[in-house]
């Protein structure tokens, strides 16, 4: 809950004090990796009241307990996925290995003081269990080759993600909008995402310049990136150069040769 629920507690259940204050919470780091480590921070001010317990929910369910005054201080509730590192916390912090999916959701520290009286407070946080792509997207285009007055077609597609990934298309550093987006589960609680984009190519903006086409995929504050250059469409032909690894012009020797006895006549 918010700092309007800890005013209500502080203010009907400590008659005549403040004797709990500044709770806050924190959960480190914003975003949990699957698989990886999460710590989360109850902070107090307990202004010399005695702390009677600090009591860690997932939703509904408790799953961590402090409580000073009994032996051992430390009890754990069965929560399947939850991984407690008892090395690690304290009446403080919790930290977690191991860390999935299912934890995703509201996590709150409850902080209650029992001297001089009984005063409790409540802080909770959003818990966000995310997954990576395991590579960058792909971006491609219908034509290797385009003109001024064609419609320029690009598709980018994502790797497994969740969330799923939220794709942004730049042409030539100019953010482009539209375009279908399509999802799919991948069946493993991951999502690929797909979008395609259709721009007509106008003169004012692409005369005389390469087409660059980013593709940027966007999960959960982290960003990877893809880009292709779209060359101008010529039907000019090309001449060929014939030169020798190194880049410089190069004589046969017969020609050489035939050259001297020309010229020694």
């Amino acid at each position: 809950m918010d700092s309007a629920l800890i005013f209500f507690s502080l203010f009907f259940i400590v008659p005549g004090g403040w004797s709990l204050r500044d709770v806050t919470l924190r959960i480190l780091p914003p975003a949990v990796q699957r698989g990886g480590e999460a710590t989360f921070l109850c902070h107090y001010d307990l202004e010399g009241a005695h702390l009677y317990a600090v009591k860690w929910y997932r939703g509904q369910r408790e799953f961590y307990r402090y409580s000073p005054n009994e032996n051992p201080p430390i009890k754990i509730f069965a929560f399947a996925g939850i991984n407690v590192d008892l090395s690690m916390s304290n009446a403080s912090q919790v930290v977690l290995r191991q860390v999935g999916f299912n934890l995703s959701g509201n996590i709150s520290c409850e902080v209650t003081t029992e001297s001089p009286h009984f005063s409790t407070a409540v802080v909770s946080k959003q818990l966000s269990v995310i997954e990576l792509p395991k590579s960058g997207p792909v971006v491609q285009t219908d034509k290797e080759r385009h003109e001024l007055g064609d419609t320029l077609r690009a598709n980018c597609s994502t790797a497994p993600s969740r969330p799923p990934a939220q794709i942004l298309f730049h042409v030539n550093d100019i953010p482009v909008k539209g375009g279908d987006i399509t999802t799919r589960e991948t069946g493993s609680g991951l999502t690929t995402t797909h979008r395609r984009l259709e721009l007509k190519l106008e003169a004012g903006q692409f005369r005389g310049v390469p087409i660059i086409v980013k593709c940027t995929a966007l999960v959960a504050g982290f960003n990877q990136s893809a880009q292709l250059s779209v060359g101008p469409r010529t039907t000019e032909p090309v001449p060929e150069r014939v030169t020798s690894p190194s880049g410089s012009s190069r004589l046969e020797p017969c020609f050489v040769l035939l050259l001297l006895l020309y010229l020694t006549r």
